[in-house]
């Protein structure tokens, strides 16, 4: 999946040698354009003298800021204690005609207890978890979408209350005639629909904005999706319902006569 790898590959046989990530986070632009010039960069990793002859993109990550790739035989050079049996992870690729979740399955069956077999769309969701519950930055953002969410709802139930309360004596006029609280929910959920929509599309708009900037500035990977856009519109519209239903106990409180 890497072209830039694929085309080094015979450089990497050479002792020593690897190819670096040009996406990497920090003040590599002299390198990077010496690499791109066709001119090695001499370096050490690991107390060991290395050699950079080629360039890929892959991005930084919360975790690392940048990579390198080398052979398998480079990598056992470099870093000495790691044994050639040792395995963190590994792939593997099916030929076609294969269904991927029975091997799955079977794989599972026949290895040891303390080997995960996980499929592509698995592996990504294994890792996103792990970031989310077991990591620090994972507990801010959850925490912060939670926060933004608690705060969405005041602010949105202030607009909603304030509205419902300069209109009282209309609702009230509207009870009097016989329409029923469900009604006047529905009214109330209208005008909740129109603030979130409203609010939404330049929310959406400063985003996409903040996430261009943020990848250029950090070389993070960072994309607004279609199913991210989605998800915060259909959070935004519960969030407005939500506070529509807490304004309208103000209106299921209201008696006709107290008004007149």
């Amino acid at each position: 999946d890497l072209p830039e790898v694929n085309q080094n590959l015979s450089l990497l046989r050479f002792p020593d040698t690897l190819v670096f990530d040009r996406a990497s986070r920090g003040n590599y632009q002299a390198a990077i354009a010496q690499i791109d010039q066709g001119n090695p960069v001499t370096t050490e990793l690991e107390g060991r003298r290395i050699t950079l002859r080629g360039l890929y993109k892959v991005g930084a990550s919360f975790g690392p800021d940048g990579s390198v790739m080398t052979s398998d035989q480079n990598f056992l050079r470099i870093f000495s204690r790691t044994q050639p049996g040792e395995v963190n992870l590994g792939r593997i690729l099916l030929k076609s005609g294969y269904d991927l979740a029975i091997v799955a399955e079977e794989l599972k069956a026949q290895l040891a207890s303390d080997v995960q077999v996980l499929t592509k769309a698995e592996f990504i969701q294994f890792e996103a978890n792990f970031w989310r519950r077991n990591t620090a930055i994972g507990f801010i953002f959850s925490l912060g979408v939670g926060m933004g969410f608690i705060v969405g709802i005041i602010i949105v139930y202030q607009i909603l209350f304030t509205d419902v309360n300069d209109h009282l004596s209309e609702y009230a006029t509207l009870k009097a005639m016989g329409y029923r609280d469900r009604y006047l929910l529905w009214v109330v959920f209208e005008e909740a629909l129109i603030l979130s929509i409203s609010g939404f599309i330049p929310g959406h708009l400063i985003s996409v904005f903040l996430y261009q900037l943020t990848e250029n500035a950090t070389n993070l990977p960072l994309a607004m999706t279609a199913i991210r856009t989605i998800q915060v519109l259909l959070l935004t519209i519960g969030m407005c319902l939500l506070s529509g239903a807490i304004a309208m106990r103000k209106l299921q409180a209201a008696d006709p006569a107290d008004i007149f």
